[in-house]
Order: C-alpha cells, then structure tokens, then sequence
C-alpha cells in the first residue's frame, strides 16, 4: 500500500511531497502518526479521504483563485466545508467501527479531531478576511490611494516569488507606493496592523530573497518609484587627480536598470551597475543584492559605484546613508570604505568604516557573504532591515571606442580555455587607456540549449565560448588592445577569435549571451541557479570539477537506463509469441552487461561519448524488431531516464572569477531533486574549498542559506535585534538555514500528467505554450499592457505565472465536483484581454515564447467554452469589416463612424463638465469618453475610382512608362477608414511611374476577426481573399510583380499567413518604404520642420521608420509606446486603451518638447492614426507617411492632383 515517494495528497501539482504539505499545515507529530497508520491500511479509504481533505487546505492555501471565490460565493463556501466536515464524519465512524486496534482507533480520532480544528480555523479565516482588508484598506489609503493596494489573485500569484518560482506563502496585500515619501507611513501602518513588510522590485531575484516564507506579510512593490532626476555634475574636493566635477546621478527605486543606463547613455555616460537582468532588475534591488554585471570587471558592483541612497527602516523613517569621500572607481584590495547615516532631519546617527576585506575576501572582485558589514543599513541586506526608496550613483565617461570579439575553445576539456580566459584578465588591468569592460563565458551545455551557431571552420562543437568588449579612448588604443589579444592567443591552437565588424554585428554576437535562460527549457523552465566567487587562479581547477562532475553524471545516468531496461525486460509481456520473447531475454541481458561494464572503465569513448549506450539501443531494437509493445517500452525507458541527467551549466562574468551554475531539474522529480540538490552542495563545498565564496551577486535568499557560514548568520541576526527587534521586515528570510527544505514550487510536469481533462478545450495546448516561462522579465520592458504609472502590469511572465495557477484550478474544480466545471475561465478572459498582439516579448523570449499567438489562443478557449464576451461595438465593427455589400458600407459608415465619431466627440466635451468623481469612474461607457475620436474623411476611396464589381479588379497606369508593377491591398483602415492613406498610396505610386493593381472593393484582411477568436469568420474571410488574389494572379499571369505593397502593419501579417508572396512570387512591403527606395527624388530643400515618429507595434517598417521619416523630414524624434488603440481594443476594453494612452501621452509630450508650434506625428498604420489621433490636444497632429510622402512629392494639392493622374488610364480586369 506504500508509495516509495509519498505523494498521496491528491490535487498536488508541485514539487511538494506529502511529508513536506503535512509538516508545513500540521506538523512533525501528524506526520508520524499518518506514517504508522499507513501501515495499518485494510482497504485505504479513510486514507483517502484524509489525503483529499489535505489536498484541499494545500491548494486553498497557494491558489487565490479558489481562496478567493470561497470569500466571494456563499454557495460553494457551504458545499466546501459540508464536504469536508461529512469526510471527516466518514474517516471517524470508520475508527469507531475498528478494525485496527484501540490505540491506532484513538490516533485515528485524534487526527480527525485536529482536521476538524484546522477546518474550524479555516472557516474563521475566510470569514474574517474581507474584514482584515477593510482595515488594511483604512489604513493605507489616506497614504497611498485606493488604488494603490491590491488584493486581487492576479497581484497575489505573480508576488508569491520571483525568477526562482520557489514559494511558501502568498502574501495578504501588495501595496504599490507612487511616492518615495509615501514609504516609511506605509511601513508603519503595516506595523500597526500587526503584519510585516516585504520590499520587491522588478522580481527577478534568483535565490527568492522577495519571497514570502511566513504569514501575515505585505509587499512593497516600489515598481512606480520610477523618477530619474536629471544628470548633475558635482565638485569632490577630495579628488585630487583630474577633474574635480563628477556626474552624478539620482534615481528612485524602482527605476529599471536599463532604463538608468539608457539615460547615462544619451550623455555619453556609464551607469556601471548592470546586472544581466538590467531588462527588468531595478535600483533597490541591485543595492540590496549589491548587484553587479559584465562591466565589474571594470568598476566594480553596486557598493563600488554608489555615492549614497535613501532607505525606509522600522520605527526610525527615512535614513540618509552617503559614502565619505568616493575616489571615483571600484574598490581596491587595502581601501577603506567609509560612510556616514543620518536620518530625517540630517543629524549624523553614525559612522562605519569597511576595510576591502570586510567587503570581499581576500584575493576576490565579488562576495557578498558578509550580510552584516557592521551595521550598514541597506547594502546587500536583501530587504530583511528596510525599503530602499532611491538612491546615487556615480557614473563614468563613457569609451569613444569599442570593439567585441568572440572565442571559441575547442578540444576534448575547458583547461586550454581556463589558462586563456586567467591570462586575458591579468593582461588586460584597467589603466585608462583599452581595457575589457566585458568577459563572458557559457560553457558548452548553454552551446547546446541556445543552439548556438558556432563561427570555426572546424567539424566540431566548440567547448565554450568568451565574448570579450574592448574599449578604447581612440583607434590607436584600440588597435593596440586588438593586437596584444592576438598575440596572447597565437600559442593557443584550440581557441579560434572572431571580431566583430560592427555594431550590428556585435548586438549579434551579445544576442547569444542574452539567451541562456533556454538552459531550463527541457526541464519546464525550472532550475537550481547559483552563483559563486572563485579566485581567478582556481578557475581552471574548477572547471576540470565541473567538466568531471558532468561526465560521472552522464555515466551514472546511462548505467541507470540500463538498470531500468534490464528491470524492464525481467516483466516484460508481448501480445504474442511469449516464447520466442523468452529466447531473447539472455541476450537482452548479456548485451546491458556488457554495456555496463565497458561503462565501468571509465575510458574515453565511455565518458565522451554516446557511442556505448548507442549501440546498445541499435542492438536491442533490432533483437526485439517485430515486439512493437516492447521495442517501444524500451524507447520510453531511454527516453524518460535520460531526460533525468543531472547537468551542471556554467557561464561567467570571467574577468572577476563570478561563475553561475545552473542545474536544470524537473520539480517534481524528488529523486533527481535530491540529486540536482547535493550537485549544489558539492559545488559550493569545491568553492569553498578553492578559496571562494558561495555568492557574488545574486543574494542568499532561499537557495543559498544552508550555505552561508554560521558566523555571518549570527551577525546579521544581532544586527536585525537591534533595528528591527519586532521582526516587521521579512521574517524568516536570511535566519533559517533549512528554509529550502520548507519551500515548493509548481510543476508543469504533474499538470500535464492530467491530460485528459486538459485536451478538453486546448488547455493541453495552453499549458505547453506557457510552461517554458523562466521568469526572467525580458518581455516587461516591451510590454504594452505594464505601465505601473496606470496600474496595467499585464506583462507576459506574470501573465504565464497566473495562467498556471488557473488551470491548476480548474484541475481541482473538475476534480473535485466530479463534473466539467470551467467557472474559472472568467479569470482568464482578463489576461487574454489585455494582449495588443505586438508580439515584441517574442525576440527577447530566451525560450521563444510567442505572447500574441498564447493570447489568441486564450480567447478561442474561452469563446469554445462560453466565456468569451465580444462588445457590441466590437462585433458591429467585425460584422462591417466583413461585409462587402456597397449599400452596407454606405449607410454604416454615414450613420456610425460619421454620426457616431461626431456623438462620441460631443459626449468628451460634455463629459468634461461633470464632477470629478464621475470622470474618475471605470465604467466601459465613460472611460470611452475621456478621449475624443480621430474624424475620419467622409469618404471611402472608391469615391475616386470607378465602379467595380465583385468579380473585378482594377489595373491604375501611370502616365509614363510603367518601370515597375505593384499589387496594392489597401486593407480596411486606409480604404474604407481613413481613405486619404490609399489615396496617397496610390498617387505615390503613379507619381513614381508604377503601374497599380488593386483588388475589388472592401476586403479585410482577417486580422481583427482572428485576434476577436473569430474563428468561423477569420477562416471564411482568409478562404475569400486567397480565392481572389489567386484569381487575379492567374488574370495578369503575364506580369511580372516586384512588390505586393500595404499600407498597413497588421495587414502585412495577415497577407503573408495567406500566402500572398507565393502566389504573387513577391516580397509584401510597405508601399512608403518601396517608394522611397526606388525613387530618384530627392527632398533635402523641403526639410524644414521637425516631425515626431510614432512606430506602430506592428510595424510594416520593420523599427527602420525613424531613418526613412528623415528622407523627407527635417528633425525626427521617436515617440515611444503604443498608441492605444491596437485595432480593436479600444471599443472592446476602452479601459485598458486608457491606460496604455496615459504612457502614450507622456511619451508624446516628451518627445514633443523643443519643438515650437503644433509638429506632425508620423506613423505607418492606418490604426495607429485612431490612436494618435486621441492625443490632439497636446498639440499634435496625426498623419500617415504615405499622406507624408504624397504632401511631399505633390504639395498641398496632391488630392487635386490625384484625379488627373488616373485620368483614362485605369483598366478593369474581370476575373
């Protein structure tokens, strides 16, 4: 009746076993009782019933989706615990009866006796929870706002942990302060409450320093804090040598690191403090951790480049800590580092001097071990004595010259590698003149995982690889680096350079780098990742360890697949011919025998190669051809154990000796757990061992803490007595060495062992798509639905984090109710709504994750199972996009997009009037009043051109002789919407003696219909319009086209997913950029004024707008963000199109400001022209580039122009 791995407790889709969920919602002493009672078991029922009643309190108690709809209904609250209190009546009458003997009866009752208390507590809980926020709610609004502090199961999932997916506990609130002062009374209104405190920034910690290990505690989320002050240079008296005025700047806590370095950028400055998660990290964190990147090397982590920073303590407000007389570079062996805290009113609290070593030990550029540092408030505390609420940063003139290289090791180790990457970095010291401000390695497990394209002429896939910035203040320094790298490497024939020619290539090179988060792809995006500090001698030591470690892994591995198909072959029964199978057994097994002991020598080809185990599988498949049962248990066996290989990745910030290590493990695996868990502890101990540390920069956290030396424990705990001595900053974070042993994380791996019921709608498809996700953050920076500064944080790793746990919930409701309950599915139209289909998280997705085509699939799950629910304006205007019939088209536009856009403008003016707390309102009907729609013209284009019927096309000569022939599809926003675009279309087309076909009138694209889970619709309309376009294709067989030309991003997209360049054997480009590139006119004397450039999110132009705007433009500046819009979103969710118009506003004043009088903004996407056209108030005015382009080429009165120029020329072409 045992299981070997305990995992009875049903609806338990994580990494958690049973001993683990009964300790941590009962205790060590029920354990042993449900251990010597599951001995006793006679027919299991009561065990079953007691393990489903676990199964429940677990999942309510990490899925607030089910906590959160027992507060809410009534009805299921009383079925849940009317269910539970009648299987706990079910488990006691069972004892009472007895069949197991007194003492065993009286465990047995007093067990239910304990569930029933902790049901009790349970149904209290729930209770009082809408209570407790009330009071929460009363006490942080008049601080921070209502809207401020969030409940929600959304915030609650996606701040339950960070890039680790460890977690423990959800939090009870997550408060969001928009002000740095706002913190220290959030803090101690948090005290009074009796709850504790949590500081997050961007979530991606990688050793769960952000999560939630106890009860009862509210996040910080400092992610609106996002004010960078502008740059300003100082006096420091103290410097001595060179410049005395140093730039510095200030930053809040929530800034994004790279955002930070971007504005150091655009003054020819470093901001040097760039963790490899600078896409999403943030400033409080980066000190916290005392974070540190590639540029290290040259100066240093976060202690060495802050000049001071602001932090919000318990009981003592906001304190000021500032460094004493900064010398302007990183930290040297024999500094000593001062700094002075004062608090509120600026009255000196104290003093502390560091020495180097108390900073890193001895012979180390990273350590951040010594938590203490003797009572620094803030640095590298990881959140346990305060919030950081902003800080300065030195920053650094910037090199006028770089250059990147890139190094592949060959050979059959990492020793000629490890003896170049130590040789490299003692060649190369920082003197002012060419230094390496980057060194980089992956080894060749992150080779394989990003399939890395390797650059050697050689059969061979290389070892690793180094990608190493050079800078320079001139060509000369330059040059001369170049050369002394090249001589360095001359006596090294295993190690191959490769230089970058230019900055494209460069990004090309760093692209791979960007990537190793796909390490974790065959293990469902879960991993131990550690970090550690060797001495930069030892790196060749700890290589060969690692190189070793993975090659008796990968044997221990193989001897397991054989032990596993011997045990196999032992059971095995065919369908057929049982005796002949019988026969092949002795040889079944004297072929694994032999196998394993070639294994067992340990030679060459057994440790470098597949060739053994290989050629085991070939002789086994075919001994048993024919046994197709057997042939593929055998298959399945290979392929189930390997899988399991215990893998250690390295890469490294090589020039400092930081090494991270990577173990991808899959979660719910506890025997490779075990095993992934001391691969760590082994590496730590070797770390140890070679003079390093277990930690450089990603913090101790959770992963880390049974490894961090019992002295540093202690000095940090007496430290957290004396600041904090009720314990308000994450209690249980940095004090209990044990805490991983407490912690689980979900498994996609058991979600998809629930198959069956996950085929049911695509859920299957979904789960697939989603479970990859590293939580790495690389798709927040692009995200048009995470604006913190609107309160949407939609973003795709939330996002995947969320979806997780609704379909674990709906696991459990169908489960549970013995029937296909999909209630939950409401949850999910919220996520897939707030998607504008950009699909700018695709690029930098390390896992290739694809948002816009999860999101689409979303919709259509929800709209297959009801749950879908489409506007009425959204579907009127699906309804008329499809619809081809003139006398439709005629009475649609007149009475909606005119009457209507005229209504919807005069309702913004008068919506302007009423009270304040109205205009506040998030109701549908008056959000879609807060901004005025774009007037559209009063015609379509076919105002303009002949009558054509269905069956017809129209073929438009110019007046000269045609030099090339185009297909226009001109697509509903700039035909039938804003039919100025196609005019200008066209009229830049003839103007340029290019001949023009056009289709019949008003056909879509399909794109809107297929974002709107129109399925039956978008198929119809795709069906329809490849029906045509062949059609006439055939009609004209005897031109040749050069370009299939749009006018409009979306309807590239969806032209090319219906194969229009197959069947018209040409390129789809943007009609703007095709006339540009092959015109001969030259516009320099009508560059007069500045223009602003909106990119559209689906860009025809490919983010090459801004340089093609500026071949008929004087200045350009680029307007960042969406526009709001995003085809049909802002009638479908004119709530989330606020928000995002809030950014879009900024970005536009932004950009806009230097610029006198009212600019252009320019874009290419006739939806984007909706959207932009919102904003008119600010002083802007929309305009499509082919407008542009037309006013540019014809004046003012190309309209007039536009009619001479079809003239007699235009040919109807019957198809």
């Amino acid at each position: 009746m045992q299981k070997k791995d305990y995992r009875e407790i049903p609806y338990n889709f994580t990494s958690a076993d049973d001993r683990l969920i009964i300790n941590q919602l009962f205790g060590q002493e029920v354990w042993d009782d449900l251990q010597e009672l599951r001995n006793l078991r006679i027919t299991g029922r009561s065990a079953r019933l007691v393990m489903r009643f676990m199964g429940d309190l677990f999942i309510l108690h990490r899925n607030p989706f089910l906590y959160q709809e027992l507060i809410e209904s009534q009805r299921r609250r009383q079925q849940f615990f009317k269910t539970a209190e009648e299987d706990l009546s079910i488990i006691e009458k069972a004892a009472t009866i007895g069949r197991t003997g007194s003492e065993q009866s009286t465990k047995v009752l007093n067990l239910v006796n304990i569930c029933r208390d902790r049901l009790a507590k349970l149904k209290t809980e729930i209770s009082n929870v809408q209570g407790r926020r009330s009071q929460i709610l009363k006490k942080l609004t008049p601080i921070v706002g209502k809207e401020n502090v969030w409940f929600d199961p959304f915030t609650l999932i996606s701040h339950a942990t960070d890039a680790t997916d460890w977690r423990l506990f959800l939090p009870v609130a997550v408060v969001r302060p928009a002000t740095e002062d706002q913190v220290s009374p959030v803090m101690a209104a948090i005290d009074e409450l009796g709850l504790h405190v949590i500081p997050r920034g961007g979530g991606t910690g990688l050793t769960g320093g952000c999560v939630p290990v106890a009860a009862d505690c509210v996040i910080i989320n400092t992610e609106k804090l996002t004010t960078i002050y502008p740059i300003e240079y100082r006096e420091f008296s103290h410097l001595t040598n060179g410049d005395r005025m140093v730039p510095v700047m200030k930053v809040e806590a929530g800034v994004v690191t790279s955002d930070a370095m971007a504005c150091a950028t655009r003054d020819k400055l470093v901001f040097a403090t760039d963790p490899t998660s600078a896409w999403a990290s943030t400033i409080g964190g980066n000190i916290a951790e005392n974070a540190g990147g590639k540029t290290a090397v040259l100066w240093g982590t976060a202690i060495d480049n802050l000049l001071s920073f602001n932090i919000a303590m318990p009981g003592k407000g906001l304190v000021n800590v500032r460094r004493i007389e900064h010398p302007m570079r990183k930290i040297l062996p024999g500094d000593t580092v001062s700094y002075e805290v004062t608090d509120q009113t600026d009255t000196l609290k104290k003093r502390i001097d560091l020495g180097s070593e108390d900073i890193r030990k001895k012979g180390l550029w990273k350590d951040i071990t010594n938590k203490a540092l003797k009572g620094l408030p803030g640095l590298q505390k990881e959140g346990v004595d305060g919030v950081i609420t902003s800080a300065e940063f030195v920053l650094y003139k910037a090199y006028e010259r770089k250059i990147t290289f890139c190094l592949e090791f060959y050979g059959e180790d990492m020793d000629e590698a490890s003896k170049v990457i130590v040789e490299i970095s003692e060649e190369f010291t920082n003197e002012g003149e060419e230094a390496l401000i980057a060194l980089e390695h992956f080894d060749e497990e992150y080779i394989k995982a990003i399939q890395y394209k390797f650059k050697a002429a050689r059969s061979e896939h290389p070892k690793a690889v180094l990608l190493i910035d050079m800078v320079g203040h001139n060509s000369d320094q330059i040059n001369r680096g170049r050369k002394r790298l090249e001589t360095l490497l001359a006596n090294y024939a295993n190690t191959e350079i490769f230089t970058a020619q230019d900055a494209d290539e460069a990004a090309r090179f760093w692209r791979d780098r960007k990537r190793l988060g796909a390490i974790s792809a065959r293990t469902n995006a879960f991993k131990l990742n550690e970090d550690i500090v060797l001495p930069l001698s030892a790196l060749a030591e700890f290589t060969r360890f690692v190189d070793n470690y993975n090659i008796e892994e990968d044997i221990y591995n193989k001897e397991q697949v054989i032990h596993s198909i011997i045990g196999y072959l032992r059971t095995a029964e065919p369908i057929e011919d049982p005796d002949w199978l019988e026969a092949k057994i002795p040889k079944a097994m004297d072929l694994c025998q032999d196998t394993l002991s070639k294994l067992a020598l340990r030679t060459k080809e057994s440790v470098r190669h597949e060739a053994y185990i290989k050629k085991l599988m070939a002789d086994l498949l075919e001994l048993f051809s024919g046994y197709q049962k057997v042939l593929a248990s055998i298959e399945e066996i290979y392929r189930q154990v390997r899988s399991k290989r215990i893998v250690i990745a390295t890469h490294m910030h090589a020039g400092d000796g930081n090494n991270h290590v990577n173990i991808p493990v899959f979660s719910n695996d506890r025997e490779m757990m075990r095993r992934a868990e001391k691969t760590a502890e082994d590496v730590m101990a070797k770390a140890v061992e070679l003079d390093g540390v277990v930690s450089g920069e990603h913090g101790i956290g959770i992963t880390k803490m049974k490894f961090l030396e019992e002295s540093r424990r202690q000095e940090l705990a007496a430290y957290r007595k004396a600041i904090d001595p009720r314990g308000l900053m994450s209690p249980g974070m940095l004090s209990d060495p044990e805490i991983i042993n407490k912690v689980f994380t979900p498994s996609f791996n058991l979600l998809e062992l629930e198959a069956r019921i996950l085929q049911h709608g695509s859920l299957e498809t979904l789960a697939a798509k989603i479970s990859k996700c590293v939580r790495c953050g690389k798709c927040m920076a692009g995200c048009c639905v995470y604006y913190p500064g609107s309160n949407i944080f939609m973003h795709p790793r939330n996002k995947n984090m969320v979806i997780g746990s609704l379909i674990e919930a709906l696991l459990y409701d169908i489960q549970r109710s013995h029937q296909p309950r999909f209630n939950q599915m409401k949850n999910l139209e919220e996520i897939a709504d707030h998607c504008t289909m950009c699909g700018k998280c695709l690029t930098p997705c390390p896992v290739n994750i694809d948002t816009a085509e999860v999101s689409v699939l979303e919709r259509s799950i929800l709209s297959d199972l009801g749950y879908k629910h489409t506007a009425p304006a959204t579907q009127l205007s699906l309804t008329y996009l499809k619809n081809r019939n003139k006398v439709f088209n005629s009475v649609f536009r007149k009475g909606v997009l005119e009457w209507g856009s005229e209504l919807q403008q005069l309702g913004t003016r008068l919506l302007q009037k009423v009270p304040e707390k109205l205009k506040e309102k998030d109701w549908q009907y008056v959000t879609m009043l807060k901004s005025p729609m774009m007037p559209a013209p009063t015609k379509t284009l076919w105002a303009w051109l002949p009558e054509c019927l269905a069956n017809e096309a129209l073929m438009l000569k110019p007046a000269g002789e045609p030099v090339k022939t185009v297909f226009y599809f001109p697509g509903c926003g700039s035909e039938r919407l804003y039919s100025n675009i196609s005019m200008a279309a066209i009229y830049i087309l003839l103007k340029n003696n290019v001949r023009v076909v056009l289709p019949p009138p008003f056909l879509c694209c399909g794109f809107p219909s297929k974002v709107n889970a129109k399925k039956k619709m978008h198929d119809e309309i795709t069906l329809r319009n490849t029906i045509i376009l062949s059609q006439i294709r055939e009609m004209l067989g005897y031109l040749v086209f050069d370009k299939f030309v749009i006018s409009c991003g979306t309807c590239r997209e969806a032209i090319h997913d219906a194969g229009a360049e197959e069947i018209f054997d040409c390129e789809v480009q943007d009609v703007s950029r095709f006339v540009l590139e092959n015109s001969s006119r030259n516009f320099e004397g009508q560059k007069n004024s500045a223009v602003l450039y909106h990119a559209p999110c689906h860009d025809s132009l490919e983010g090459e707008g801004v340089s093609l705007v500026r071949q008929i433009a004087g200045e350009v500046k680029h307007a960042a963000n969406c526009c709001s819009e995003a085809g049909t979103l802002a009638i479908s969710r004119p709530d989330i199109s606020y928000k995002m118009m809030q950014r879009k506003r900024e970005s536009i004043e932004a950009a806009k400001a230097g610029i006198n009088g009212e600019p252009t903004i320019v874009t290419n996407c006739p939806s984007c022209i909706s959207g932009l056209g919102r904003n008119r108030d600010l002083g802007v005015k929309p305009e499509h580039l082919a407008v542009m382009l037309a006013k540019a080429l014809g004046g003012d009165s190309w309209e007039s122009e536009f009619t001479e120029l079809l003239g007699n020329r235009v040919e109807k072409v019957t198809f």
